[in-house]
């Protein structure tokens, strides 16, 4: 009878040693409350950088002495896809990839009680990642202009995509650069936007080919130039007024 009473015991503790150790692995390592409809964002383009914030946990929990665990996972096109990265912070920075991109990129955050495991929650979106497509340059305006030329002339492109920004210079050609810089040059910058305006008669102090050049970046640092075009225009100078005896 002892025996058997051992026996009972030993199976009751094995029993017990089991469910602590499920309960510890759940505490340790929190799972998705279920599947999660990813809210579709606006496009991103390569190169720029995809900043996330979790929630802030609210006046009334923190006066519970309640805390907050967040958990991140990023994938490559939907939540079937390669995870990438995953993070433990509120606050996280994922930076798109310049070349190799995928087209979509999958966030999903899972946010749990820190003193109360089974309190989770969960939040999904996914950002399409695009260039913005070919650039192009045009206008009303002759390609050859007079150096006292006082009139507005306007350039334009496409309207600007809403995944990056535009920005437009102005250069002698032998001075036009290889590469624009969002923050570059900024002697020679016209304006920001699908279209500027120029006066030649301030901006050209002699004659000779210009070049306008406008470039696509993306919106947050370090700017990636995501493409660019160009145009050239040719400023005439007045003719001379001599007058010769012969």
């Amino acid at each position: 009878m002892i025996k058997s009473n051992w026996k009972w015991a030993f199976l009751l503790l094995i029993g017990l040693a089991c469910i602590m150790s499920n309960s510890a692995a759940q505490d340790a390592a929190p799972q998705s409350t279920g599947s999660c409809t990813p809210v579709l964002q606006d496009p991103v383009a390569p190169g720029d950088t995809i900043d996330l914030r979790g929630p802030d946990v609210p006046a009334d929990q923190q006066a519970l002495g309640i805390n907050w665990d967040y958990m991140w996972t990023v994938k490559e096109d939907d939540a079937g896809g390669r995870t990438v990265a995953t993070l433990d912070t509120q606050s996280i920075s994922f930076a798109v990839p310049t070349t190799d991109y995928a087209e979509n990129y999958y966030f999903e955050m899972l946010v749990t009680a820190r003193e109360a495991a089974l309190c989770i929650n969960q939040a999904c979106m996914t950002f399409p990642i695009a260039m913005p497509g070919q650039c192009s340059i045009t206008t009303d305006s002759s390609d050859q202009i007079c150096i006292i030329d006082d009139k507005n002339h306007k350039y334009s492109t496409e309207s600007t995509p809403g995944q990056v920004n535009q920005r437009w210079w102005v250069f002698p050609k032998d001075e036009a650069p290889a590469n624009l810089e969002y923050n570059g040059n900024s002697d020679s910058r016209v304006g920001d936007g699908s279209s500027i305006n120029i006066k030649w008669n301030e901006w050209a102090e002699n004659s000779g080919t210009y070049v306008i050049m406008t470039g696509y970046f993306g919106k947050k640092s370090p700017y990636a130039l995501q493409g660019s075009c160009e145009k050239q225009v040719v400023i005439v100078d007045v003719p001379l007024n001599t007058i010769t005896v012969t």
